[in-house]
């Protein structure tokens, strides 16, 4: 595909609530480097007011594209997408978050990525330029393919979209954070069809710096639904660590916790906690550097416990082991 071949394409957004951000999100959505002619922008919202709706519309009056915004009842981000694009027009369907801004060239970099048998693109995120970081922000970061085919940033072409035909329905609809996992659900059963998948560095969103609590950043509910994608999708194992495990820190601290349980019989059960702190301490971190890093040990060990909790409840739960 060159730039003389542009394709029709349909931008889709889902919301529910802050409407300060789902504004900057439109507003860069409107000011794409892509023919005015050749794009529209859906807004589906799912808030308990109109506010999201009004200001699409003030903004439908200035927008040189098409832009609409759709109402639905709040059943998480996933059946807003499904809505959003069987309601659309495109060839291609862009899908970004209400708490992103686009840059320029995200959505021709997103088309242009596009080729033969390619069913879905995934988009560069990065961190709002200039924002602070510490241990309290909360942002997303993507620069690689990613197997969890976060719908922050991806681009689906229409063909393998209506395929599959839609998203699922969230596990807890009603809150600002949902429980999440309908993306890689959607993304693995494309190319379960046989289509490829690509990665672009030049379709760029940068997502916003959220301030949390201590209770939010210690307490992750979306941990829960991971044990499920390698339920429905076995091939994904190969992309946790050692199969079983989430991640390298998930598999340490179960060895870990085997040590500290095992001190009722030994002391030198407490070895096993050493890697543990070895992976934990040696993480490239903004604060708590040097002797520091033994109290982000301590820190993180309670992060860890709650991730750890929230994996075995989803491995009974969904009957696949993940750790």
């Amino acid at each position: 595909m060159n730039t003389h071949q542009l394709p029709m394409a349909s931008i889709v957004i889902p919301a529910y609530g802050r409407t300060v951000l789902l504004e900057k999100a439109v507003r860069s959505c409107i000011t794409q480097d892509y023919p005015a002619t050749l794009f529209e922008v859906i807004v589906v919202d799912s808030s308990s007011n109109d506010a999201n709706e009004k200001m699409v519309n003030a903004l439908a009056s200035e927008s040189p594209c098409s832009i609409k915004c759709l109402r639905k009842k709040a059943e998480g981000p996933g059946p807003s997408r499904t809505l959003g694009a069987q309601s659309s027009k495109g060839e291609y369907i862009a899908f970004m978050d209400s708490d992103c801004e686009a840059s320029p060239k995200w959505l021709r970099s997103g088309i242009l990525a596009f080729g033969k048998n390619v069913g879905l693109v995934q988009g560069q995120t990065l961190p709002q330029p200039g924002a602070p970081h510490n241990v309290f922000n909360r942002s997303f970061e993507l620069r690689q393919e990613s197997f969890i085919y976060e719908t922050v940033n991806i681009f689906y072409s229409r063909e393998a979209f209506m395929k599959v035909g839609s998203f699922r329905a969230d596990e807890d609809p009603e809150n600002l954070v949902v429980m999440g996992g309908e993306d890689t659900d959607f993304a693995w059963k494309v190319k379960n069809l046989g289509y490829a998948s690509k990665f672009s560095s030049d379709a760029t969103v940068y997502h916003v710096v959220d301030v949390i609590s201590p209770t939010q950043w210690l307490f992750d509910k979306r941990m829960m639904v991971v044990p499920r994608i390698p339920k429905d999708f076995p091939q994904t194992r190969k992309f946790f660590y050692l199969r079983y495990f989430f991640d390298q820190v998930q598999a340490t601290y179960c060895l870990g916790l085997i040590g500290l349980i095992g001190v009722l019989f030994s002391w030198f059960s407490l070895l096993l906690f050493l890697p543990y702190c070895f992976v934990r301490g040696s993480e490239k971190t903004v604060a708590m550097k040097g002797l520091k890093r033994l109290f982000r040990i301590g820190f993180y060990f309670c992060k860890d416990s709650c991730n750890f909790f929230q994996l075995l409840r989803g491995s009974i739960k969904y009957r696949s082991l993940l750790l």
